[in-house]
């Protein structure tokens, strides 16, 4: 379904154009004419070096993009997935009938896709998650029927990234305008289910189960908390995902204090469309790979062989790093006393309170306090020093993962005429070739990374040649997403609120 979002001076200055189609006219700017040994003038050649310009092309542009920051196809499509960070929405286009470009916003979209930076598909397109660059701001709400969630809920860095099904995404929650007030009381996710009727608004209130029906909140199938200012996300295997933690240990406070880390989320068995049990979820912080967040501006996230790559976009480098290396140590264990069920998936259990020996609400701060004394590893939460992270709420497995394989992609420099590309280095892309890197996508034969700060595009071979540079023209260039057949490289741009297109062969 397609929605629209209120008007405001801030969005009426941001439409410059409105394009749902291919522009007619392509843009036309200065590109590379590098070539390599194994394509003397050929790929290469023929995107620039033949023209000396790089030919870029309009899919979408205005209204139906806010903010555009990462971008995934689906599995099995042609549909272009797109985050937009601006408006907590995501948009979707067919790439063979761009005017099919729609915009969908989940009622609690100001939760569960809250300021989306990422976006990944499973392998077949089935689910696909969200990280969320937000520390739970809940931005412009006004808790007017719950005013408590402005002292409990708002700016507590309760967030992380969010699984959805891609054929019920915003369809489910319709029951209030989008940032209307929440109607559920208390301070999270799963309202009380006690309530006498009396106290039951009369719209909610079920004859047939004698209990107060509270609406479910949005189209999620689940969400994970520990990963406040994730700025990026990629596919592992069933429900997993890797996300980029951009808050690092932060304080009691609400406030994050970096750098960050890599971290590996499992929902495992989903709770079902708005719902809040999270009990049989793990997370697993890679606590030694460093990631230094940049305030608005996305990190990319690959997979290639036995590695997983990311933009660390602070540091101005790109990393990657092997999943099953390190040490794994349990910080805390199963609430349940039971050991964690690892690569599941499918509906599970959807409510906190329909265990009957449960904890409590998973979600409530004193029961996390609970979970981690009666079944933390206190030793080696001990030994964690200033690194320990405490969760955030109750998980089936809490871990962290030290000492794992990372390193700086090794590639060597070049410098294409009418393009300035310095200080690629053996040991990394180190600052001034991409001095803010962002959007990463994974090809057959090469690699290419987006640098926000310059608009550039960087193409690598796998065994780290560089390859071709695309100038763009563009000053906000944030994800990347190859076509189907791998021929076509899609980017976003944050400052025109726009996605475009380059020819790769």
């Amino acid at each position: 379904m397609t929605t629209t979002p209120p008007d405001t001076p801030a969005r009426r200055s941001r439409r410059t154009r409105l394009a749902t189609g291919v522009a007619a006219t392509a843009i036309l700017l200065l590109g590379s004419g590098c070539s390599t040994a194994d394509d003397p003038g050929g790929v290469a050649g023929a995107a620039s070096a033949a023209t000396g310009v790089t030919v870029v092309e309009t899919v979408l542009v205005g209204d139906l993009l806010d903010g555009p920051s990462s971008l995934a196809v689906r599995p099995g499509t042609t549909e272009l997935w797109v985050a937009n960070s601006g408006d907590d929405s995501l948009t979707v286009v067919d790439l063979e009938d761009p005017e099919s470009a729609r915009r969908l916003q989940d009622s609690y979209g100001e939760h569960f896709t809250a300021r989306p930076s990422g976006i990944a598909f499973d392998e077949d397109g089935t689910f696909f998650a969200v990280s969320n660059d937000s520390n739970n701001e809940v931005r412009d709400m006004e808790f007017e029927l719950n005013p408590e969630r402005d002292s409990h809920f708002r700016n507590n860095n309760f967030m992380g990234p969010s699984l959805f099904s891609p054929d019920t995404f915003a369809l489910a929650g319709q029951n209030k305008d989008y940032l209307g007030d929440w109607p559920q009381p208390g301070i999270s996710h799963d309202p009380p289910d006690d309530i006498p009727e009396h106290q039951c608004p009369p719209e909610y209130w079920s004859e047939s189960t004698a209990r107060c029906a509270w609406p479910r909140q949005g189209s999620h199938l689940d969400m994970l908390h520990g990963n406040p200012l994730s700025t990026g996300i990629v596919h592992d295997a069933a429900n997993a995902y890797f996300v980029l933690d951009g808050c690092g240990v932060g304080n009691s406070d609400g406030e994050c204090s970096g750098p960050g880390h890599v971290a590996r989320v499992d929902f495992n068995r989903d709770h079902q469309e708005g719902n809040g049990f999270h009990g049989d979820g793990t997370t697993r912080r890679y606590i030694d790979l460093p990631h230094q967040r940049v305030e608005g501006v996305p990190s990319g996230m690959m997979s290639h062989g036995q590695w997983v790559y990311y933009a660390d976009t602070g540091a101005g480098v790109v990393r990657r790093f092997q999943p099953d290396s390190g040490r794994t140590e349990v910080m805390v264990s199963n609430w349940n006393g039971s050991p964690a069920g690892h690569g599941e998936h499918g509906p599970g259990v959807i409510d906190w309170s329909h265990l009957e020996d449960g904890p409590g609400d998973g979600d409530d701060p004193d029961t996390v306090r609970t979970w981690v004394a009666e079944h933390g590893n206190q030793e080696a939460i001990k030994a964690a020093g200033d690194r320990w992270i405490h969760p955030r709420e109750t998980l089936a497995e809490y871990s962290y993962v030290w000492d794992a394989t990372v390193e700086e992609i090794a590639v060597e420099g070049i410098a294409a005429e009418g393009v300035a590309v310095e200080g690629i280095a053996v040991e990394g892309v180190a600052p001034g070739s991409a001095a803010r890197p962002s959007g990463l996508v994974a090809g057959g034969e090469s690699w290419f990374v987006a640098d926000n700060a310059s608009g550039r595009i960087l193409e690598f071979k796998w065994d780290g040649t560089a390859g071709r540079v695309f100038e763009t023209g563009k000053n906000g260039v944030t994800g990347l997403a190859l076509s189907p057949d791998g021929r076509t490289l899609y980017f976003a741009d944050s400052g025109t609120d726009g996605i475009y297109r380059l020819s790769l062969s």
